[in-house]
């Protein structure tokens, strides 16, 4: 059984590269924070395999100057059923066309601890606000799935 303080430097660092990937706008690095058959739910879409995970960013970095991922303490989960967290953040990032964007999300993830470092197994990315900085655009009415260690089930497809 893998102890608390552990799990959350490894999910620090975990987040850590995967933030410096999406600034960096570097693919390779970006599908090494997955596990090879993690699965990805976001906006919709359903990736299966750390292969469709770095083709879908293929075509989402070149759309953006820069991406600045802000992540939050993630809330842990370690217990029989592996660990999960909970982990809030917040984007702020520029479009090619010098279109701003704010956003802020939810990530319900599981880890898996690969030898070198630890990777994600499973997210479902929420996204909880897109608009302008000021708050002024709507919030997502998204699914409450209770507090640490609510997860949403495995085949929830966010939107």
């Amino acid at each position: 059984m893998t102890d608390f303080v552990t799990a959350e430097c490894m999910i620090r660092q975990t987040h850590a590269h995967y933030v410096d990937a999406v600034w960096r706008k570097d693919v390779e690095r970006f599908g090494d924070c997955f596990t090879e058959d993690c699965e990805w739910r976001i906006a919709g879409h359903v990736l299966a395999g750390r292969g469709q995970i770095m083709e879908f960013m293929r075509g989402v970095f070149p759309l953006f100057r820069r991406i600045l991922l802000t992540m939050r303490t993630p809330a842990l989960d370690v217990g029989g059923q592996g660990v999960s967290a909970r982990t809030y953040f917040t984007e702020n990032s520029v479009k090619t066309t010098g279109e701003p964007l704010f956003a802020i999300g939810s990530y319900y993830e599981r880890f898996v601890d690969e030898g070198d470092r630890w990777r994600f197994s499973w997210r479902a990315f929420q996204t909880e606000y897109a608009g302008p900085v000021d708050f002024t655009g709507p919030l997502y009415d998204n699914p409450d799935w209770g507090p640490p260690p609510g997860m949403p089930p495995r085949d929830y497809i966010p939107l």
